[in-house]
This record gives structure tokens, C-alpha cells and sequence, in this order.
């Protein structure tokens, strides 16, 4: 089922991170002190949704390339991810911790975006990616995520997220770049 909100930008449309999410993926107060806890927290969400086959292979593989390199960045945000068989959909989990989980780089983190991408969607991770590290840069939109208590908050957000290559549209505070369709 589709949630997001298509954003017209210079007449094309674009999807949103929105798209690859859904309510029961959306967990405004992750329980979990460290990575591996939040990690696995966000596996269970994707496999009861039906988006990968197996949270345990999901969560190892997640784990492992976390530790190989992290994925946290400035502002205590952190992208782990897994690619490859039994991912059944391009999927984004967020879970959200106000009092942070430790990662294991020392970093402390309060968004999560746990990203399960099927092997031959490596240019739409990347994508999405890019426009959640420039999303989350932009002054003000980490701390407007962190006040969402509420999945259907957080699914607003995000669909103000443009995932297309072209860059990020943001709709904080009733301005855009686009207009909604």
C-alpha cells in the first residue's frame, strides 16, 4: 500500500521516503540502550510487515556491516542498512530515542532508519539516503522529527522527504520547493 505524498517538482513527480514505510515500521520511542537492540527491534517490525523473510539473517547482516562501518553521522542520526536476498521490498523502519542509543563508534544516536534494500535497488538506497543526510542537516527538521509522538507524525514528515536523485524537498512550516499533487 502506498502512504506517501507525490511531490511535483519542475512537472515531474517524485516519490517520497514515505512511500517505503508504513505506520506499524514508524516507532516514535525505540526501547533499547545500544545498537544492536534497536537494530534488532526494527528487524522484528520489517519481517511482521511481510517486507523481508527473516529479522534474524536481516539483523546479522544489518549488524555486521554497522560494525564494518558505521552509519552514524553528525546530529545522532545513523543509516543501518542490509541488501540482498529475502528483502521482498525497498523498505524504511525509524525508530526514534529521545535519551539515545549508544552505537558502538562511541556515537550516541536518537533516529534509527533501518533500510532493507533488495540487490538490485542499490541507486534507490543511495537515494534515499542522500535525502535523509541532507534532510537531517537542515536546521530544525531533526528536532521537529524528535517532537513526532505519534507514527502518523512521523509518516508526515517523511513524506515531505523527496527520495528522488534531484535532491530533497522539504515542506517545514507550509513552505516547499514543489507543490503537492
Amino acid at each position: 500500500m502506498w502512504a506517501g505524498t507525490r511531490i511535483v517538482y519542475a512537472g515531474v513527480m517524485t516519490m517520497t521516503v514515505g512511500d517505503f514505510t508504513e505506520l506499524s515500521l514508524l516507532v516514535p520511542q525505540l526501547l533499547g540502550a545500544d545498537q544492536a537492540t534497536a537494530i534488532h527491534a526494527l528487524s522484528n517490525r520489517l519481517q511482521g510487515t511481510g517486507r523481508i523473510e527473516d529479522s534474524l539473517t536481516f539483523f546479522q547482516s544489518a549488524l555486521q556491516r554497522d560494525y564494518l562501518s558505521s552509519s552514524a553521522i553528525d546530529g545522532g542520526v545513523a543509516f543501518p542498512h542490509a541488501r540482498g536476498y529475502g528483502i521482498n521490498r525497498f523498505s524504511v523502519a525509524l525508530g526514534l530515542s529521545k535519551q539515545g542509543v549508544h552505537w558502538r563508534d562511541g556515537s550516541q544516536v536518537n533516529a534509527v532508519f533501518l533500510i532493507g534494500a533488495p540487490s538490485a535497488e542499490a541507486q534507490l538506497y543511495l537515494a534515499v539516503v542522500s535525502a535523509l543526510t541532507r534532510q537531517s542537516r537542515l536546521g530544525g527538521w531533526l528536532t521537529a522529527l524528535m517532537a513526532c509522538n505519534q507514527p502518523e507524525e512521523l509518516l508526515g514528515m517523511l513524506n515531505k522527504v523527496s527520495a528522488s536523485g534531484a535532491g530533497s524537498i522539504t515542506r517545514l512550516n507550509g513552505q516547499a520547493s514543489g507543490q503537492v499533487a
